[in-house]
C-alpha cells in the first residue's frame, strides 16, 4: 500500500520535484491548513508571491485572513482562525 509523502517547507531548501515554472498554478506553493471557526470549514491558505504573508479567505463567508511571516516563526502547519 502506497502512502503520500508529507511535505515540510524549509526556507532555502526546495527539492527539484517541487520547483514549478512561474504561472497561475498553486502547485508547489507553501500553504497552511486553517480551520475557519466562523463557518466550521477547513481550507488551505497560500503564501503570497512576495513571501511576506500567508493570505486566504473562508471558503463560505469570504472572511479574509492574513498570517504574517516573521523571524523565528513556527513549524506548525495547522491553525484555527476566529
Amino acid at each position: 500500500m502506497s502512502r503520500g509523502k508529507d511535505i515540510v517547507d524549509i526556507a532555502g531548501l526546495t527539492p527539484p520535484a517541487q520547483q514549478t515554472p512561474a504561472g497561475p498554478s498553486l502547485r508547489g506553493r507553501p500553504w497552511l491548513a486553517v480551520m475557519f471557526k466562523c463557518c466550521h470549514v477547513y481550507s488551505r491558505v497560500y503564501r503570497s508571491r512576495r513571501d511576506e504573508v500567508y493570505e486566504g479567505r473562508c471558503p463560505k463567508c469570504q472572511r479574509a485572513l492574513r498570517v504574517p511571516i516573521g523571524p523565528g516563526g513556527t513549524s506548525n502547519r495547522f491553525f484555527e482562525a476566529e
